[in-house]
């Protein structure tokens, strides 16, 4: 039906007669469509946003007192179905960030617990080689984390003789490990205390 009068349009509209919605469908759908292309990029989404426009205004209150007052509330309610996809929008592509992120921590985790996995093992071979008293000093002062004085006294060895098993002891670890994790033992030795 076209309607040549607005005073019989808004009373079809407000009655709820389809070929009145279809008339302002058909009438403001392209403007609409070009006003919700100000809330994302692309055309369809745009035109999503313009349907649930209308959809908004015919589900609302349909009493109009002329046709400008009608076309506001399509604008308003478009406005409202734009800002509300927007917002989803923005909390998917936060979560989006959020679980890449975590994803990469996940994975930077993963891979240093590998490379730690691989130094130790590494270190502990390269430990088993070393001759029984010097093996034993490295064991007490860098695996359990006991202090020169601390070995000296469970030995009954004096503190000396602790350093000086301790730098032989390095002297043949450097020779038996990779550089990658003998600096792996250096940093142990800086964590647990000095040579």
């Amino acid at each position: 039906m076209n309607y040549t009068s607005e005073k019989e349009l808004l009373d079809d509209f407000r009655k709820g007669k389809e070929q009145a919605c279809a008339h302002v469908y058909n009438r403001y759908f392209n403007r609409i469509c070009l006003y919700a292309s100000s809330f994302v990029d692309e055309s369809k989404e745009a035109e999503d946003i313009a349907e649930e426009g209308f959809i908004r205004l015919w589900q609302g209150k349909r009493s109009f007192d002329s046709l400008s007052h009608l076309k506001a509330a399509l604008y308003q309610a478009t406005r409202h179905a734009g800002l509300n996809q927007q917002t989803a929008r923005l909390r998917r592509l936060n979560r989006v960030d959020s679980y890449v992120a975590q994803q990469e921590q996940d994975q930077k985790s993963h891979l240093h617990e590998i490379v730690f996995a691989e130094a130790m093992a590494e270190l502990h071979e390269a430990i088993q080689k070393l001759p029984p008293k010097a093996r034993e000093i490295i064991e007490l002062s860098y695996l359990e984390g006991n202090s020169n004085q601390e070995v000296a006294d469970l030995l009954q060895i004096s503190i000396q003789t602790v350093k000086n098993q301790k730098l032989r002891a390095l002297s043949l670890l450097r020779e038996h490990l990779k550089r990658d994790s003998f600096h792996y033992l250096l940093s142990l030795i800086v964590l647990f205390g000095k040579i």
